[in-house]
C-alpha cells in the first residue's frame, strides 16, 4: 500500500534537525538557522510584490480608527484588509493579525459580532494598543462551487499552485510580507516596533513570514500550530497542504521552523482540548523549541491552554505588550547589522536555475568540458571583446598564457603591487620574476619604469600589467607600442577588471592575451574557475590543449606538451553562466553604488576618493579612497572602530604588501633588488577599499559614510 510507502517517508530523520547537545551554543545555532532558512527561502518561492492602496475607506466611529483597505498585488489581483487602531495614537507598536483557513476578515477585526469570543483577535489586540492590520486569505468563495464539487478550495489551490513547483504557503507568505511592508510604512505604525500574530493557517504563514524577515527580528505569537509533521499529516491527517513547504520534511519538521525564530521573541499556545493537535505530540515540540531557545540564549513562552482550536488573546496581548514596548531586542535591528566587506547573493529563481544546470550536468553524466563550458564561454563574449577560453582559475590561466609564449629561463616583467598569483604564475611558468613600479592616476603600471626595466632586462619575454581594482588605467596605452616595438607581447592580468573598458575597449583585448578570475570575490563568479581571451584562434586552441594535460586534441590519449587539469567543471560553469546572464545588471548596480559613494563623501573631511580616469570605465571591483596620510588614525586603527563601533567592515586592500617584500620574493636570488618603489608603497600603504557589491543599500552606504565622518573628524 502507498499508506505504508508514506509512514517510511515519513519517518526518515530530517537532515536539518536542531540536535542541542553539550556543546552547542549560540553561534551553532545561528549557523544552522541560517542554513534551514536558505533552505526555506529555496522551497517557499516566494514573490514578494509591493502592494498598493487602492482605495482606502476611514472610519473614526466607536472607540477605534477604522480603514477598510482594498490592497492591489501585481500577483493577486485586488484584496480586502482592515487596519484598525486606539483612537489616540500618534505612532505606536503594530501586529499582523493573520487567521485561520476560515477565518473571516470581518469577524477578526470586529466588524461584524464573532461566533466566538476569540475570532475578533485583531480588534481585542486594537483595544490592547496595538496597531492591526488583517488581510483576507482569498482561498474561500473563488472558485465556482458547482465545480468544486464540495471539496475544499484551499486543498484545490494548493494543487494547481504544485503544478508549477510553488506552494499555497509560499503565495501566502508573499501576500504577508507585503503586507507587513504596508503596515511599517503607515504613518500611526512604529516600524521598528512590529510583531506577528497568526492562528492554525495563519500560524503557519506568521512563521514563515518571520523566517524570511531575518533582519528584522519580529517577535511572533502562534496560536494552535504545534506538533510535528508525521503526526498532523500521517496519524492525525489534520494538516492543511496550505501549511507545509513542498519538501520540508527533508529538511526540518516543524518544531525546527520555530526554533530557527530564535532569538527572536517568541510565544506558542496550544489546547489540550484541541482536535487538530494532539497535546503530547504538541508537547514534545514545544520541549524541542525550548531546548534551541535555550542554546540560542533566547526567550520563549509555551502555554498549555485548557482550550480547544483557539487563540488566548489575553496571553497574546501581554507577549506583544512586552516584547514591542521597545524597538526589537532579540538580536540587532536591521539599522544595527552589520555591513560587511562582501555579500553574495543569488536570488531564489537563480540559485534554482544552478540548480538545474547541476542536476543536467549530473543526468548527463558530463561534468566536464560540457555545453555549460561552452555557454560560460560564449557569454563572457559579451564582455571580453574575444573568443575566450575557460579554465580552472585564474591563476591558471596566467600560468597557461605564460607557458603558450614560452617565458622559461627569460624574465617576466610584473607590477610591484598586485596579488601574488601574478608573479606565482611566471615562476611556475619558469620565468625570473622582476617588478616595476605603477603610475597614480590609473594605477597602472609606469610607462617610464617600464621603460627602464626593459633597459635592465633584455631577455624579457612577457609583460604582465594588471587592472588594480577594476580600473583600465590610460598609461596602458604607452605600455603597449612599448612592449610592441620590442616584440614582447603583453599579458593582462584582468583578474579585477570583468566588465572593465578603456575607450570602449574591454579589458582582456589590448594583450596578446587577457586572464579572468571568476573567484567568490570579483564582479562576476563561477565559484572557482578563470578565463582566456585571445583575438588569435590559434592561441586559444593552445589553451584548449593545455589546459586538458596537454593533449595533442581533444580525445587524444597522446600528450605533446606538460599541461595539467585546468579543466573548468560543469558544475562551476553552472553558477558562472547563471552569474553572467545577470552581469549587466550587476555592472549597472556597482557603477551606480559607486557614484553614490562620490556623492556623500563629497564634504566628509580627512578622506577623498580614487579618482577614476576619465578614460576608464571600471566595474568598480573596488571603491578605492585615502584617508588623510596626516589624520589622527592609521589605516589598521580605523578599520578596527568601523568594525568594532559601527559594524562597518571594509574590503580588502589591492594590496597591503609589495610582492618584493613577500617572505618568497625577499629570499636571495628571486627577484631584483627590492627598490623604492616609491608610488607603490605608498598607495599600499595608504588606501582603503569601501564596501561595494550589487545588494548594498543606500541604507548601508549611507551608513558607511557615517561610521568615516564620526571616525575621522
Amino acid at each position: 500500500m502507498q499508506l505504508r510507502h508514506v509512514r517510511r517517508l515519513l519517518a526518515a530523520e530530517p537532515a536539518l534537525r536542531f540536535a542541542a547537545g553539550p556543546s552547542a551554543a549560540p553561534p551553532a545555532h545561528r549557523a544552522w538557522s541560517r542554513q534551514l532558512r536558505s533552505v526555506i527561502t529555496r522551497l517557499a518561492r516566494v514573490e514578494h510584490a509591493t502592494l498598493t492602496v487602492a482605495q482606502r475607506t476611514v472610519s473614526d466611529e466607536g472607540e477605534l480608527h477604522r480603514e477598510h483597505l482594498v490592497l492591489d498585488s501585481p500577483l493577486r489581483g485586488t484584496f480586502h484588509g482592515t487596519l484598525l487602531a486606539p483612537r489616540d495614537i500618534a505612532q505606536g507598536p503594530a501586529v499582523l493579525v493573520l487567521g485561520g483557513k476560515n477565518a473571516r476578515l470581518d469577524q477578526l477585526t470586529g466588524d461584524v459580532p464573532p461566533d466566538h469570543p476569540d475570532r475578533n483577535v485583531a480588534e481585542q489586540l486594537a483595544r490592547a494598543g496595538f496597531v492591526t492590520l488583517s488581510l483576507d486569505h482569498g482561498i474561500g468563495g473563488g472558485l465556482d462551487a458547482e465545480r468544486r464539487a464540495g471539496r475544499d478550495e484551499g486543498t484545490l489551490l494548493a494543487h494547481a499552485f504544485a503544478l508549477t513547483g510553488r506552494s499555497l504557503l509560499g503565495a501566502l507568505v508573499g501576500d504577508a510580507l507585503g503586507a507587513l511592508d504596508v503596515l511599517s510604512a503607515h504613518p500611526l505604525v512604529d516600524p521598528d516596533r512590529v510583531g506577528l500574530f497568526g492562528h492554525s493557517l495563519g500560524a503557519a504563514v506568521a512563521l514563515h513570514t518571520s523566517l524570511l524577515t531575518d533582519d528584522r527580528r519580529l517577535p511572533l505569537c502562534a496560536a494552535s500550530h504545534l506538533g510535528s509533521y508525521p503526526a498532523l499529516y500521517e496519524r492525525l491527517l489534520t494538516g492543511h497542504e496550505g501549511a507545509v513547504l513542498p519538501g520540508i520534511l527533508e529538511y526540518a519538521d516543524l518544531p525546527d521552523l520555530y526554533a530557527a525564530h530564535a532569538p527572536a521573541a517568541l510565544q506558542l499556545q496550544y489546547g489540550t482540548a484541541d482536535s487538530f493537535l494532539e497535546p503530547a505530540d504538541a508537547r514534545a515540540a514545544a520541549r524541542r523549541v525550548e531546548e534551541a531557545y535555550a542554546v540560542a540564549d533566547a526567550d520563549v513562552e509555551v502555554h498549555e491552554i485548557a482550550m480547544g482550536h483557539g487563540t488566548h488573546v489575553g496571553h497574546a496581548a501581554d507577549f506583544f505588550t512586552r516584547t514591542l514596548a521597545k524597538p526589537h531586542d532579540a538580536g540587532p535591528p536591521a539599522h544595527q547589522a552589520e555591513v560587511p566587506a562582501q555579500r553574495i547573493h543569488f536570488e531564489v529563481s537563480q540559485r534554482r536555475a544552478v540548480l538545474d544546470r547541476v542536476d543536467a550536468a549530473l543526468a548527463s553524466g558530463m561534468l566536464t568540458q560540457g555545453p555549460q563550458v561552452a555557454r560560460f564561454e560564449e557569454l563572457s563574449r559579451a564582455w571580453t571583446g574575444t573568443d575566450t577560453a575557460a579554465v580552472a582559475s585564474g591563476s591558471a590561466a596566467l600560468e597557461i598564457a605564460l607557458r603558450i609564449i614560452g617565458v622559461s629561463g627569460r624574465t617576466v616583467l610584473v607590477p610591484v603591487n598586485t596579488f601574488f598569483a601574478t608573479a606565482a604564475a611566471a615562476v611556475r611558468a619558469g620565468a625570473a620574476v622582476r617588478f616595476v613600479d605603477i603610475e597614480p592616476d590609473g594605477l597602472g603600471l609606469d610607462p617610464d619604469a617600464l621603460r627602464t626595466a626593459l633597459d635592465l632586462h633584455p631577455d624579457t619575454a612577457a609583460v604582465l600589467p594588471v587592472h588594480i581594482g577594476g580600473i583600465v588605467s590610460p598609461a596602458i596605452d604607452a605600455v603597449l607600442p612599448l612592449c610592441a616595438e620590442r616584440g614582447i607581447p603583453v599579458v593582462e592580468d584582468a583578474a579585477h577588471a570583468f566588465g572593465s573598458t578603456l575607450r570602449g575597449r574591454p579589458a582582456g583585448s589590448l594583450g596578446r592575451f587577457g586572464a579572468f578570475s571568476f573567484y567568490p570575490t570579483k564582479v562576476a563568479i563561477s565559484g572557482e574557475g578563470g578565463l582566456l581571451s585571445a583575438a588569435s584562434a590559434e592561441d586559444l586552441e593552445q589553451v584548449r590543449r593545455w589546459r586538458d594535460h596537454g593533449k595533442c586534441a581533444q580525445g587524444s590519449t597522446l600528450h605533446d606538451r606538460p599541461g595539467s587539469n585546468w579543466r573548468l567543471s560543469e558544475l562551476h560553469a553552472a553558477v558562472g553562466t547563471v552569474d553572467l546572464e545577470r552581469f549587466a545588471v550587476t555592472l549597472t548596480a556597482r557603477r551606480e553604488l559607486a557614484a553614490r559613494y562620490d556623492a556623500l563623501l563629497a564634504d566628509v573631511p580627512g578622506i577623498r576618493p580614487h579618482p577614476v580616469p576619465d578614460a576608464a570605465g571600471s566595474n568598480y571591483y573596488k571603491y578605492l579612497a585615502y584617508p588623510d596620510p596626516e589624520g589622527p588614525l592609521d589605516r589598521a586603527l580605523l578599520k578596527k572602530r568601523l568594525r568594532e563601533r559601527h559594524g562597518v567592515a571594509l574590503a580588502g586592500e589591492v594590496y597591503d604588501h609589495l610582492l618584493c617584500d613577500h617572505p618568497y620574493f625577499v629570499t636571495e636570488g628571486r627577484s631584483s633588488e627590492p627598490g623604492p618603489f616609491t608610488r607603490a608603497r605608498w598607495f599600499a600603504r595608504h588606501h582603503v577599499a569601501l564596501p561595494l557589491y550589487p545588494s548594498l543599500t543606500e541604507a548601508e552606504q549611507i551608513r558607511v559614510v557615517a561610521a568615516l565622518r564620526s571616525e575621522l573628524s
